[in-house]
């Protein structure tokens, strides 16, 4: 009788394991986010949308940079490239930062909370290039 609850475990513990599997590969990589992005930039309605897009970001995560910026160590102090995922109806599935950087992690929940114009198809990515000029 000791063995039957043991292979109720050992199933229980495969299929929470299993369960959580596509949740662990839904991340994409920043090199095939990026590859992504440049390839959508290269088409014209892509190249309509980012301007349109980085327009719109600009208004809103300036301040938020300069924030983040006066807060963050120097060496920390490096443009970065934000790439986003975005849904059908304008909201971040996706957000990645290349490379990762203390600004660009205090910056992240503007990313994530903003509400972005809606892309020429399902889960487009873009990119904004977020450069810091130093004083």
């Amino acid at each position: 009788m000791s063995v039957r609850p043991v292979r109720i475990r050992a199933s229980f513990l495969f299929l929470a394991v299993v369960a959580a599997a596509p949740l662990a590969s839904a991340k994409t990589g920043v090199e095939v986010a990026r590859s992504d992005a440049e390839s959508n930039a290269k088409t014209p309605a892509g190249g309509r949308y980012e301007g349109v897009l980085v327009s719109q970001v600009e208004d809103w995560l300036h301040p938020a940079v300069v924030r983040c910026a006066a807060a963050a160590p120097k060496e920390e102090l490096i443009s970065f490239d934000a790439l986003l995922r975005v849904s059908p109806q304008g909201k971040a599935e996706e957000v990645l930062f290349g490379p990762e950087t203390a600004v660009a992690r205090c910056v992240a929940p503007e990313f994530h909370e903003a509400i972005y114009p809606r892309p020429p198809q399902p889960s487009w990515w873009v990119k904004v290039e977020v450069k810091l000029r130093l004083k």
